[in-house]
């Protein structure tokens, strides 16, 4: 009887065993909504950059907290969406982009909030004419999630090749 015991025993681990192999993996929750979100800020970004790329003000004020803080090299800090329309403004008034590549980003997303860090080169163009101007530079940039699901542009610094003044 010993023996039928033992084999009863060695089946039901041995199917145990097979039934906890064989099962599918689960899935990890704060693993997909870590990956929906970084598409969310990926999909933001892209749009931002498409603003940036057409010299778009609406399009580019369309994506900003309300609350957003910029921080352009050499200037003063800009605080919320109308003191960043007056200086956009500004700037597209003065230079056109030609091209604005980003290299070496980096985005990391947590909860609510992401991170961007990457390098750019934005080739611009005077509106008077003259020679294009390549700028070359870092930043960095803070995503925030509403509460309605949309990922915003909340805060950024960055730096730049040009000299100041230039």
């Amino acid at each position: 009887m010993r023996r039928a015991t033992d084999v009863f025993r060695w089946g039901c681990l041995f199917a145990a065993a097979a039934a906890i192999g064989c099962a599918s993996p689960k899935p990890n929750p704060a693993g997909n909504e870590r990956d929906v979100a970084h598409a969310q800020v990926d999909s933001a970004a892209n749009r931002l950059l498409s603003a940036l790329r057409s010299d778009s003000p609406d399009s580019l004020l369309a994506l900003l907290a309300d609350d957003v803080i910029i921080m352009p090299p050499n200037e003063s800090i800009l605080r919320g969406k109308p003191a960043v329309r007056a200086w956009y403004e500004q700037f597209v008034r003065q230079m056109r982009t030609a091209s604005l590549d980003i290299s070496n980003r980096e985005l990391v997303v947590g909860g609510d909030y992401a991170t961007e860090v990457a390098q750019f080169a934005w080739t611009l163009v005077p509106v008077a004419g003259g020679a294009q101007v390549v700028d070359r530079g870092s930043y960095m940039q803070i995503w925030r999630r509403l509460p309605d699901g949309r990922w915003v542009f909340s805060r950024e610094v960055w730096n730049s090749s040009a000299p100041a003044g230039g």
